[in-house]
């Protein structure tokens, strides 16, 4: 069944590895890889997640986010299109509260030759976009193994200060993969770092049904290049919830209870200490 579903979308989709392509455009998926991430956000914790993410395989360019990021998007373009008022507010909040937890709130888009990568990530209000080739430094081992059921390669490359163990796939000979790991002789079926706080593993590759659009935000990001970027993170994560009590969309009640709430969150902070990406 999988050579049969190869055999029929791979021809566009090796075009994604030969057609230049300028920034990420609406397109029709014409595979989806299912991934889990298991992953541990504090690193004085061995406690580990888990979370369900997306690859999106067009003709010529994919997108990468998770099933929570993906859920929330959708439920914003819904609510932009409904009456603001008391009964469309408790709905929304019901199914806000319905939504697969994520702590992935990026998207990854990859794109034509020269083969060039976007990040777009928002933090708070604000949108951000920046833009870098999308291929690490890989070394090929020798090594082989069947890893989710396919006959994999290994390969190692270095990314954001952590070292990356990948194993790829032939059968499957599309040069992408989860997060920004592409540029391997076939699909990146699994990759972690070599200390097991990120893990991203394939748990299925089909055809979509429906639903599955790569397509950019409706509004235009603001473009922004990645030390930047990582500065404005940081000092959102840390200072988040004053610049939401400053801008009056959140309101704690008393003094005290503001304090005590900001006292918690910069608590709950402090333990998410392990990001992806170290540098």
């Amino acid at each position: 069944m999988l050579r049969g579903l190869l055999a029929a979308v791979l021809p566009s989709l090796l075009a994604l590895g030969a057609t230049a392509q300028t920034p990420p455009t609406s397109e029709p998926a014409s595979l989806v890889g299912t991934y889990r991430l298991t992953y541990q956000p504090d690193s004085t914790n061995p406690a580990t997640r888990t979370e369900l993410l997306y690859l999106l395989l067009g003709k010529t360019q994919s997108q990468f986010e998770s099933q929570g990021k993906r859920a929330f998007d959708s439920l914003l373009v819904v609510a932009r299109n409904l009456p603001f008022n008391q009964e469309t507010a408790w709905a929304l909040s019901n199914k806000l509260n319905a939504l697969p937890h994520t702590r992935q709130n990026y998207t990854i888009y990859k794109t034509g030759t020269p083969r060039r990568l976007y990040h777009d990530e928002r933090l708070g209000r604000q949108h951000y976009r920046y833009e870098e080739p999308a291929a690490p430094a890989w070394t090929l081992t020798p090594a082989t193994a069947t890893v989710a059921g396919y006959s994999c390669q290994r390969a190692t490359t270095t990314l954001g200060g952590r070292q990356w163990e990948a194993w790829f796939t032939r059968e499957v000979p599309v040069s992408d993969g989860p997060y920004t790991f592409c540029g391997l002789p076939g699909l990146i079926v699994k990759v972690g770092d070599t200390r097991q706080h990120y893990v991203f593993e394939l748990l299925r590759l089909a055809q979509p049904t429906t639903g599955y659009l790569i397509a950019p935000p409706a509004e235009v990001p603001t473009s922004t290049d990645r030390t930047t970027f990582r500065k404005a993170k940081t000092d959102y994560n840390g200072h988040a919830i004053e610049q939401m009590l400053a801008s009056g969309n959140l309101r704690l009640g008393s003094a005290e209870q503001t304090e005590a709430v900001k006292q918690r969150v910069h608590e709950n902070t402090k333990h998410r200490n392990n990001p992806l990406e170290l540098k």
